[in-house]
């Protein structure tokens, strides 16, 4: 009798806690294929405690449904890959982005899309994969393609006047070159004029009162699709002076700090910059 007791509440402790982990399980397959990376963590789960299971006929069966599971799940993972593909290109139809490229690596617009099938998650960049946006985004297909709508939506509502912008940037740039004390003419990086940029066009409320709530924020993702649109338009004069930007080397085009991506299109090309200058 010694011990029996403790053995059988052990046995006990494990069965339910086995119960409960099959329950919400089967939670899951209500929705297999959305729930694929779901399962593939809870039957990884549900290993370690079927292993420890003491031998018998009940763990024999569930090694064998566990294995069935785990094939069940790789099916589920390829159906889940046809399906994601197709919402979300169907989510985007209307936005104006192109989709290009094949799964996991996907240019849609102005955007690039990794996903990552095998972690359940997916990361977006603007343009190249150099600028990272966002990660860890759950695959749901429909969630993405919103997600990426809206950016492009804001970029496109908050654009600055492309006139309006080289004015500004000539502005800032006279300024550093003041500050440096160099002559205009010079070239000078691209994100050192940022920085000057971004003073200029704060409020007179942020003047005053230099707190957090009034400061107006311009990240670079802004700045590139503005000088985008500048390159559009061809809006390179301001004055007498013509606004000219340098294309970075390509050692510099994987430094944040020595240069930005810029499209070209629409469809996603684009050309890295590191300097700018202005000159008669």
């Amino acid at each position: 009798m010694e011990g029996l007791a403790e053995l059988l509440q052990s046995l006990s402790d494990q069965s339910q806690r086995l119960v409960r982990r099959l329950a919400a399980y089967r939670d899951l397959l209500s929705d297999p294929v959305n729930n694929v990376h779901a399962r593939a963590k809870a039957i990884a789960q549900l290993s370690g405690a079927i292993q420890a299971f003491p031998d018998s006929e009940v763990r024999q069966k569930l090694v064998e449904w566990h294995r069935n599971e785990s094939a069940a799940i790789e099916q589920s993972r390829s159906e889940f890959r046809f399906e994601f593909g197709r919402q979300f290109v169907a989510g985007l139809e209307g936005s104006g982005m192109t989709v290009k490229g094949q799964l996991p690596l996907l240019r849609v617009g102005l955007f690039t899309v990794r996903v990552d099938f095998e972690a359940g998650s997916a990361t977006i960049f603007w343009g190249p994969e150099i600028e990272k946006l966002k990660s860890g985004l759950a695959l749901a297909p429909l969630e993405l393609a919103t997600t990426l709508r809206k950016w492009n939506e804001r970029l496109r509502q908050k654009s600055v006047e492309p006139s309006k912008l080289a004015g500004r940037l000539h502005a800032a740039y006279r300024r550093f070159c003041g500050l440096e004390g160099l002559s205009e003419g010079t070239r000078v990086f691209l994100l050192d004029l940022l920085s000057e940029l971004v003073l200029l066009m704060q409020p007179e409320s942020f003047r005053l009162n230099p707190a957090q709530e009034k400061f107006v924020e311009y990240p670079r993702v802004r700045f590139s699709y503005d000088l985008f649109r500048l390159k559009q338009a061809g809006a390179f004069s301001v004055g007498e002076v013509q606004l000219k930007l340098h294309v970075a080397n390509f050692d510099a085009t994987t430094e944040k700090a020595k240069a930005l991506w810029v499209p070209d299109s629409e469809e996603g090309d684009g050309t890295h910059y590191s300097y700018i200058s202005f000159s008669k």
